[in-house]
């Protein structure tokens, strides 16, 4: 294991606009992460895996309001 894998937690904030709250609650929701001595560290793949895919409801498409608008006339 290589400390060139890995991106510190600090580092991670730094380069991604989030918070290091939002970075224990992935951790706590199971973004793989290491400790190395004091820091924090993250594989970059295990990162874009975790904050990249879009979330379950923002992939489902939006009801249309035509219809609605329709009945009401």
């Amino acid at each position: 294991m290589k400390l060139t894998e890995f991106i510190r937690e600090k580092d991670v904030l730094e380069q991604w606009p989030m918070s290091k709250a939002t970075l224990i609650r992935a951790r706590k929701k199971g973004l793989p992460f290491v400790r190395l001595g004091a820091y924090v560290c993250y594989r970059p793949e295990d990162l874009e895996a975790h904050f990249c895919n879009p979330r379950s409801w923002k992939s489902e498409p939006a009801e249309s309001k035509e219809g609605k608008q329709d009945d009401q006339k």
